[in-house]
């Protein structure tokens, strides 16, 4: 069965470094928020990782050869036009119980079907043992659940909720986007931190229902990089040999080039990039917010030592 790592959680998370961080593990494939791939990738051909347009790049183009023989053919288009009939969050209750819906429930089929053989072409392509996809959102982790073929693993990434509320609000242009500027959605904390809640609640349901699923912060990863990845490949099935972690220094890891299909900005960055915590937000989100971020998200902060 095709291996999957799915870094789940909310946005501004740390999931691309984290993601990134695994693919240099040997045996692991870093491919970004794969699930995004339709829109940003196949209709805006926005930029690989490794720089080159997403329909330039050889990787992807021997991907979508070995799925659909290649990404201009109907299935690819199909995949392309059921994505957001299926993954929205307002989906969820259908995505739990499919049954409620026949129709829905042909064309989730159909998708996974799909899916299925996506993933699989990039551990053909690849050679690698587990496709780690850093999408995160619930509805899509849901999806993956039903795909034939697929051995999914989640691991539900945590970031302190004012953290995650104050890069929410930073209004950023993507680097990924060549025809047009594209600004990164920015939320108010408020409206962040609620998501932040539900979707983590989520994932606990998801536990509850017999998902495969490790708790990390992000945090700890930065702080305990050695430790964290250790303990996050060997719950993928894959556990770290002699020599897989040398890309880590004490201050550092050392990132080569990834064909993350979407992501932040710091998936173009490559060599050696400093490991430190990004707590900006302790002196820099407002005291109101602070206070309401705390106060909105206070038992799942307890739960996960941020208090």
């Amino acid at each position: 069965m095709a291996k999957v790592l799915y870094i789940g959680g909310c946005t501004r998370s740390g999931s691309t470094l984290v993601d990134r961080m695994l693919g240099q593990i040997p045996g692991f494939l870093s491919t970004g928020e794969f699930g995004l791939l339709t829109t940003h990738s196949l209709v805006e051909n926005r930029l690989c990782g490794c720089g080159l347009r997403f329909m330039e790049c050889p990787f992807w183009q021997a991907v979508g050869q070995e799925a659909f023989g290649g990404w201009d053919t109907a299935e690819a288009k199909e995949v392309v036009a059921l994505h957001p009939q299926l993954t929205r969050q307002r989906h969820l209750p259908l995505l739990f119980v499919p049954a409620l819906s026949p129709s829905f429930s042909r064309k989730l089929r159909r998708y996974r079907e799909l899916l299925s053989r996506m993933y699989e072409a990039l551990h053909t392509v690849s050679g690698d043992e587990v496709v780690v996809d850093s999408t995160k959102a619930p509805a899509y982790a849901l999806v993956l659940r039903g795909v034939p073929g697929l051995e999914l693993h989640i691991l539900q990434l945590v970031r302190d909720s004012r953290g995650t509320a104050y890069s929410a609000t930073k209004r950023q242009i993507m680097r990924d986007s060549v025809d047009r500027v594209v600004y990164k959605h920015h939320y108010a904390p408020a409206v962040i931190t609620l998501r932040w809640d539900i979707y983590h609640l989520l994932f606990d349901v998801m536990r509850v229902l017999g998902a495969s699923r490790l708790v990390a912060r992000y945090e700890d990863v930065v702080h305990e990089p050695r430790k964290a990845l250790t303990r996050i490949a060997a719950f993928a099935g894959r556990p770290v040999r002699e020599g897989d972690l040398d890309f880590i220094s004490p201050t550092a890891v050392e990132l080569h080039v990834d064909h993350t299909a979407v992501g932040n900005d710091m998936r173009f960055a490559h060599g050696a990039i400093a490991m430190r915590e990004d707590d900006a937000w302790r002196a820099s989100l407002p005291r109101s917010s602070r206070r309401a971020v705390t106060l909105l998200s206070w038992p799942l902060l307890k739960r996960w030592r941020y208090t």
